[in-house]
C-alpha cells in the first residue's frame, strides 16, 4: 500500500496570476477615485482660504475709511506720482486673520506658520522650505488700482460679482518648472492666472463669493489666464473698462 502524501500547500501560477489580475483592477479603479478625492479636498481647502481672506479685507478696508490693501509693496504708485504708504495686502491682512483663528489651535503650531496656510494654495505645502519665503501662490488682481492712485476704496467697485479680487497665481516660467521670479510676486493680472485645481482656477470676487473657473486645458503649469468675457463669462479685472473683450 502506497504511503498517503499531502498535497502541496499554497497558490498555482494560474491562481497566483488570478489574483494578480484581481488586485492589478482594484487598483486601477481605487487610485483615480483616491486622486479625485484628494483635488477634490485641495479645491474645498483654497475656497476656504479665500473666503478667509476676502473677511480679512473686508475687515481692513473698515478700519481704513473704506480702502483695500495695496496689491504690491512699492514705495511708490506705478507712474511714480504718488508715494505710498500702505501695506501689501499680504501682510496686511495677518492681524484679521490671527483673529479668525479658533481658540483651540493657536497653540499647536507657529501663528506666523498658520497664517502662511491660510495666505496660500495648498499647493504651497509642496514648494521647498527654501522657497516658502519668496512664494505666494495666491495674487491679487493689480488692475484695480489705477497707475496714478496707492489703493482703492472698496465702495467704488460697481460690479463687485464680476471684478476679481484674488485668484490662484502661476509660480512657473515659460518652461513649466518653480520660478521665484514668478512666484514672488503679490498681484497680477488674467495673464498669471494658474488653473492648478483640475485644470480650473480659483478666482475670490469683490463680494466674497468664490468660483471655479477653466479656460483651456492647462494643467497650472504655465500662464492660462483670460481677460473679461473670455472664460465664458463675464469677468472684470480691470474696474475703469468694464466692457474690455
Amino acid at each position: 500500500m502506497k504511503p498517503f502524501i499531502p498535497k502541496k500547500q499554497g497558490l498555482i501560477l494560474v491562481e497566483l496570476l488570478i489574483v494578480v489580475g484581481i488586485v492589478t483592477i482594484l487598483a486601477g479603479i481605487i487610485f483615480p477615485v483616491l486622486n479625485v478625492a484628494s483635488h477634490k479636498a485641495q479645491h474645498i481647502e483654497c475656497v476656504n482660504n479665500m473666503r478667509q481672506l476676502f473677511i480679512a479685507f473686508e475687515q481692513y478696508a473698515n478700519d481704513n475709511n473704506g480702502l483695500l490693501p495695496r496689491s504690491n509693496n512699492s514705495d511708490t504708485s506705478k507712474d511714480g506720482t504718488k508715494n505710498c504708504s500702505g501695506e501689501v495686502w499680504f501682510k496686511a491682512v495677518d492681524n484679521y486673520l490671527s483673529a479668525l483663528q479658533p481658540s483651540s489651535q493657536r497653540d499647536e503650531i507657529l501663528l506666523e506658520e498658520r497664517l502662511m496656510f491660510v495666505k496660500q494654495d495648498p499647493i504651497f505645502k509642496t514648494i521647498p522650505v527654501s522657497n516658502q519665503d519668496a512664494t505666494r501662490t495666491i495674487k491679487m488682481n493689480q488692475n484695480l488700482v489705477s497707475d496714478s492712485e496707492c489703493q482703492r476704496s472698496i465702495e467704488t467697485i460697481e460690479n463687485p460679482t464680476k471684478t476679481v479680487l484674488l485668484f490662484d497665481g502661476n509660480i512657473y516660467n515659460s518652461s513649466g518648472n518653480y520660478s521665484t521670479a514668478v512666484a514672488n510676486k503679490f498681484e497680477g493680472s488674467y495673464g498669471s492666472v494658474a488653473q492648478r485645481h483640475s485644470k480650473g482656477a480659483n478666482i475670490l470676487f469683490m463680494d466674497g463669493h468664490v468660483e471655479r473657473i477653466q479656460n483651456g486645458n492647462s494643467d497650472g503649469k504655465t500662464n492660462k489666464g483670460w481677460p473679461n468675457r473670455q472664460a465664458g463669462q463675464e469677468l472684470i479685472w480691470d474696474p475703469e473698462n468694464p466692457d474690455l473683450p
